[in-house]
Order: structure tokens, then sequence, then C-alpha cells
């Protein structure tokens, strides 16, 4: 019986796939989601507090104010695309916002003075919103109704990525330090969504 219920999910896992693979604008959303939190979102999870210690020279207080603007920076952004209703071109945001989020936080990685930390903080946090809303709501909208269970499973998987690259971030920051492979990391990020974004144009279109 065991057996049986496992080849089922491997089954229900690899049709899946079939079937999100053939649609190219989900499957570009995926991989947008799969890079950010390859590149980025385990940096914004373990690497602030050395931020804080060794380039800004902040103490336990100083870096829940840096993380502060972070969280009112995403409150705003969330409630600006909110009160924006069902906009147009919101593929084009997506993929915009979440550069401009790898582009500021390549900013903040050479960053040594604490006003401009805190300032470019807020700022990333206002754009993660771009992200971290319409990954779902994009994959959502260009998926069959039958198949929003599958495509929110893959996005889990893309998401479930996060501990391995902060493993190897963290070696990479061992090594070269935060500073740089937080820099590389985000322009990488931003190269990558601009080069989905040209193989899969419709997504900068889609409304």
């Amino acid at each position: 019986m065991s057996h049986e219920h496992t080849e089922a999910a491997v089954r229900m896992v690899t049709s899946g796939l079939r079937a999100i693979s053939r649609n190219q604008l989900a499957t570009t959303v995926l991989l947008v989601t799969l890079a950010a939190n390859t590149l980025l979102w385990p940096i914004a999870q373990a690497f602030m507090p050395v931020f804080a210690q060794e380039s800004l020279s902040l103490d336990a207080a100083g870096l829940g104010w840096l993380l502060t603007c972070s969280g009112i920076g995403g409150l705003i952004g969330s409630l600006a695309l909110a009160g924006l209703g069902d906009f147009r071109f919101k593929g084009a945001v997506f993929v915009f916002g979440t550069a401009m989020w790898g582009a500021l936080w390549s900013l903040f990685a050479l960053s040594r003075n604490t006003i401009a930390a805190f300032l470019l903080m807020a700022a990333i946090g206002v754009m993660s919103a771009a992200f971290g809303v319409l990954q779902t709501t994009l994959l959502l909208m260009t998926t069959e109704t039958h198949l929003h269970g599958r495509a929110l499973g893959l996005q889990e998987l893309a998401i479930g990525i996060m501990p391995v690259a902060s493993l190897a971030l963290g070696a990479f920051a061992e090594h070269f330090g935060v500073g740089p492979t937080t820099f590389v990391s985000a322009l990488l990020l931003v190269g990558l969504v601009f080069t989905l974004a040209v193989r899969s144009p419709q997504l900068l279109r889609y409304t």
C-alpha cells in the first residue's frame, strides 16, 4: 500500500511538471521564483546580523530598526499593490519590481552609511512586495483551474531550495565576505530576470 501511494505521488508530481512545462508564462514565473529563492532570499533571511555588525557597526537594536524598515517598506508596497486593484501589465510590474529589488540589494551590499542603509532597506521592502505578491497571483492567473494545486506545489518546491542555497551562499560569504557575495548574487538575479523576460516577452505584456 505504501509503495502504491509513493508511485501515485511521483506520478502526480511528474504529470504536474509536464503540464506546467507546456505553459511558458507559468514556467517563467516559477523560474523567477526559483532564482529569487536561490540568490536573494537566503541573504535577506540569514545575512542581516552580519551586515549590521560588520558593515554598519550596529548593535541588536540597530539590527531591529533595519529589519523594521524592511517590514514597513513591504507593508507599504503590499498596500500600494492592493490599492491598484486589477491593474494592467501585472507581468511587467513583476519583472521590473523583482529586478529593482535585486538592484537595491546590490546597492545595500556596498553601503557603509547607516542612514542610506535604512532608506535602502525600506525601498527593498517596497520592491519585495512586487515579487512576493505577484509570484503567486501570476502563477494562478496563467494556469488552468485544475492545475492550480500542482502549480502551487511546484512553487513550494522552488521556495524549498532556500536552505540549500543558504549553505552555498554562506560558504561564499565566509570566503569572499557578505558584501561581495550579496553584490554578485543580487546582480545575477537581475540578469536572470531580464534574460527570462527576453525569452518570454509575453510576460511583460501580460495583463
